[in-house]
């Protein structure tokens, strides 16, 4: 029995390091993604070095202070906001880019300083982002949650130092350099387990090196309570009842049960108690593929309810099998995976446990649903690219854009003042200013890309900008012989630019009439509305024209994909970008050869 609860701490061990390892990448992501983000807005100052935009900048983004040095002369250019205090070290730095943590009074900063050109940025900000990723995923917060199950004493991760992480009962323990089995297991980096007296109990302490890239962290020391040991011994040959819990969101997410009970009843009553309020839907399933149990979040997660699935055959649910039940079931190894389940992007880990003859004798599954982690990474990529092309367009934009107006005034001389009745020539002249027009849309086009979010907001009606931009197409409805149904139930005021929403609609529009402009085997129709729904007011813009496959359909807001021959690839792109600074939201959904819409909320 010692054996199988040996077996059971190193599993919590090991979810424990793990779970640790996946924290400390994760912060580490989470601070370079902060750092490329202050790298850009360095970039963006360098180019409009005067106080007004960096105060405008430095309010923009929440900073407390943006102060600007000339680096061999260590005189202040421009300062924003007040500063904490400037470190003469900053002026001596080898490396170009360093970041430290402040407190000052009950807050806690970050200190970024970035070396461009002949210039040092030092920009003090709020750390609240990075302090709320530890406090709601950290460490403690796991060592806490292990601290309630009654067979863990204690939970230790120390290094030479001292005690790193531990659970709250723990305020002394044998240090690493005072005890050989300790100095063993770092300098071996193997582990070990023995019988110690904790608190004057004896309990059985597993410890184990934490290693993190080949490097020593230090070493983790659970101790499992031996106070019943004798008394199950006697009492029940073979009975093995150990539940370890381990639960971590954000991310990352690791859980590991192991649980042996003779009886439904039994099973019933730990979900109740111990996994109804877990923030992770949670699947058990016996040796004979019979759902055990499972909990409230995998029931909203899966939109079943508890009575259809706890006493039914996992096959008979799950025909598909979604979670590797049965291929964890026969090689008894656990599976990880993402998959888009229930209509969201899942996480799942499938573990096999053992009955007392090491059998598989059932699975565990832990889902947790990532879908608002992925959309922020999209979201973070779509930055990104948009910082990228921002620089791109506004040097490209400006270099092609005086060139283009002397063509262009040229072109109109050449027409006014050297008039010809030459065909050819008139032929040339004029497709001549056709191209400079077509040149000038793309040039400006991506000025708009370039330029930065809107300051000034004002309040309009988006139905009055909805009927505005059906007037400017009414010529190409009649033209091309298009029904519109236009039903506009509700309204809804925005702040920002009328004018700017006036040109996104008018792209949406517009692709509509071309897509429909292809049909020819029935009714040419556009269909636009607007209602409340529970997130707000809802913009429906659909037509029945050519549509598009799914791959199209995925690419369509991205920029330079286009399916028109003359095309840009930015109408779309800009149109997605414009809603997104008015709060807005836009979706779409296509079929081909059936038609395409697409849904436009705007959050109160």
């Amino acid at each position: 029995m010692l054996d199988l609860i040996k077996e059971q701490a190193r599993s919590v061990l090991s979810v424990v390091a793990s779970t640790q390892e996946n924290l400390i990448f994760a912060e580490a992501r989470l601070e370079d993604e902060f750092i490329d983000k202050l790298i850009g807005v360095c970039g963006y100052i360098e180019t409009r070095l005067t106080r007004s935009e960096v105060e405008g900048i430095r309010q923009s983004f929440g900073f407390t202070s943006v102060v600007v040095f000339d680096a061999k002369t260590k005189k202040r250019l421009i300062t924003a906001g007040a500063p904490i205090n400037i470190p003469e070290r900053i002026f001596v730095q080898n490396e170009p880019i360093s970041f430290e943590y402040i407190d000052f009074g009950n807050k806690r900063l970050m200190r970024f300083v970035y070396v461009l050109a002949q210039r040092i940025y030092q920009i003090e900000l709020p750390a609240d982002e990075i302090q709320e990723f530890r406090t709601e995923f950290g460490i403690n917060k796991i060592m806490n949650m292990i601290a309630v199950n009654p067979m863990v004493v204690y939970l230790v991760l120390q290094d030479e130092k001292g005690i790193l992480f531990a659970t709250p009962n723990v305020q002394t323990i044998s240090r690493i350099e005072d005890d050989p089995a300790l100095v063993q297991v770092m300098e071996q980096r193997t582990e070990t387990s023995r019988i110690e007296e904790f608190n004057e109990h004896n309990v059985l302490e597993l410890a184990r090196p934490f290693v993190v890239e080949d490097d020593m962290v230090g070493i983790f020391r659970i101790g499992i309570s031996l106070e019943n040991y004798n008394h199950h011994v006697r009492r029940t040959e073979g009975q093995l009842i150990i539940l370890f819990l381990i639960l971590f969101g954000a991310g990352f997410i690791l859980f590991l049960l192991f649980m042996n009970y003779q009886s439904y009843a039994n099973i019933k009553e730990l979900f109740d108690r111990t996994l109804g309020a877990i923030e992770d839907g949670v699947l058990l399933v016996n040796k004979k593929k019979i759902i055990g149990g499972t909990n409230k979040m995998f029931c909203s997660l899966s939109a079943f309810d508890e009575n259809m699935l706890v006493g039914n055959r996992y096959c008979t649910v799950f025909p598909d099998d979604p979670f590797d039940v049965n291929k964890v079931m026969e090689e008894g190894k656990k599976i990880a995976d993402e998959k888009l389940l229930f209509g969201k992007d899942i996480q799942y880990d499938t573990y096999p446990f053992s009955d007392k003859k090491q059998r598989v004798a059932g699975t565990i599954t832990i889902l947790h649903d990532v879908s608002k982690i992925r959309e922020f990474e999209k979201e973070r990529e779509e930055a990104e690219r948009l910082v990228f092309l921002g620089n791109l367009v506004a040097n490209f934009a400006h270099e092609i854009k005086n060139p283009l107006n002397g063509l262009s005034i040229a072109t109109q001389r050449l027409v006014r003042e050297f008039p010809s009745a030459d065909e050819e020539y008139a032929r040339i002249t004029k497709g001549l200013k056709k191209e400079i027009d077509a040149l000038n849309k793309i040039v400006n086009d991506f000025l708009v890309l370039a330029r930065p979010k809107m300051r000034e907001k004002i309040p309009f009606r988006v139905s009055t900008v909805l009927k505005e931009v059906k007037e400017l197409v009414g010529h190409q409805l009649r033209e091309y012989d298009i029904k519109m149904d236009f039903n506009i139930k509700t309204d809804a005021e925005v702040l920002g630019s009328a004018d700017d929403l006036r040109r996104a609609l008018l792209n949406i529009f517009l692709n509509a009439i071309d897509a429909v402009t292809g049909v020819e085997d029935r009714p040419r129709e556009i269909r636009v509305s607007m209602s409340k729904s529970d997130g707000g007011v809802v913009m429906v813009i659909a037509d029945n024209g050519v549509g598009m496959d799914r791959e199209e359909t995925e690419r369509v807001f991205s920029p330079y994909f286009t399916t028109k021959k003359s095309g840009t690839g930015l109408g779309l792109y800009i149109a997605q970008k414009i809603i997104r600074d008015h709060r807005g939201k836009i979706k779409i959904d296509s079929q081909k050869n059936k038609g395409t819409v697409f849904e436009i909320t705007f959050v109160p």
